[in-house]
């Protein structure tokens, strides 16, 4: 009988819930929540929001 894998739930969550939570601790909490002005996104889309614009700040 062949196993079926699940894939993993991706888990979106509130935007202001995303920016208490210690998987955005190192961003500055007034940056992001300029940066990200959705209702909703997954860390991981948070993150990359995040990274984009500070590697590009960075760069200058």
């Amino acid at each position: 009988m062949a196993e079926t894998k699940a894939k993993p739930k991706t888990v979106r969550c509130p935007t202001e819930q995303l920016l208490r939570s210690k998987a955005l601790a190192g961003y500055q909490k007034d940056f992001a929540s300029v940066l990200l002005p959705g209702l909703e996104y997954t860390v991981e889309e948070a993150r990359s929001i995040l990274d984009q614009f500070f590697k590009k700040a960075g760069e200058r």
